[in-house]
């Protein structure tokens, strides 16, 4: 399945930060992004989510041109996604569907106002609309995924991710990826980064190898810490 963007989400106006991530997973095709947060979603979502197929910035997901469209307040509304995230089916098994994902700020989720019944109404209704845009899009057969801070800037594993993405561009020596790969069969199931630079000719460095193969899914550093030339890890 294919995606077009809806429009260009890139502005050149207000205070909002736009750019773009080079997505390793997809062959380093540049995803635009109109925020920190949604910055932040792509790099992590690039760096862990070893499926990831591709990701197209405000897709087009229905023939209205004006957005996905949903009902709420009893009136038809639309809403255009932030992303779209497709992945590879895992074992041989098919694609599971596409994940439509809204990047929001908490404050956008639990808004706070100074009376207390008004804060109440508000995050009740934030809460129903976006229940209601899930649901239309599982009736027309997608997944919904809506990420704030919480399950997007979670330390050290953002720091990592992006430490990771260093070592997964095309450039990456193969010469130390081949060996790094070998090294892995002279080690037991947990070692650490000073043991890989043990079996490692010494022209290698050991903490960028250990970096690849982590993207590659081949090991697993220690999630618990930011990743550093002492970091353990085991055996993909």
């Amino acid at each position: 399945m294919k995606f077009e963007s809806l429009r260009n989400p890139k502005r050149y106006f207000g205070d909002t930060y736009t750019g773009s991530v080079r997505i390793s997973r997809d062959g380093y095709r540049q995803v635009p992004f109109e925020s920190h947060l949604e910055r932040d979603w792509l790099i992590r979502t690039d760096a862990f989510d070893f499926n990831l197929r591709s990701i197209v910035a405000q897709p087009r997901v229905h023939t209205n041109t004006k957005g996905l469209p949903y009902w709420f307040e009893g009136r038809e509304r639309f809403w255009i996604p932030d992303f779209v995230r497709l992945r590879k089916g895992v074992g041989g098994l098919q694609d599971p569907p596409p994940n439509l994902i809204e990047v929001k700020p908490l404050i956008r989720i639990y808004p706070v106002h100074p009376d207390r019944r008004r804060q109440d109404f508000l995050r009740w209704r934030a809460k129903a609309r976006w229940r209601a845009i899930r649901l239309a899009a599982l009736i027309l057969g997608f997944g919904f995924e809506l990420a704030t801070e919480r399950e997007i800037r979670v330390m050290p594993s953002l720091a990592n991710a992006g430490a990771m993405r260093r070592c997964s561009d095309s450039f990456f020596p193969a010469r130390w990826e081949k060996l790094g790969r070998l090294a892995l069969l002279r080690l037991p199931h947990e070692s650490s980064i000073p043991e890989l630079a043990r079996v490692l000719p010494p022209d290698i460095d050991a903490f960028s190898v250990a970096l690849r193969l982590a993207w590659r899914g081949e090991l697993v550093l220690d999630p618990s810490e930011v990743w550093s030339r002492t970091t353990k890890f085991v055996r993909g």
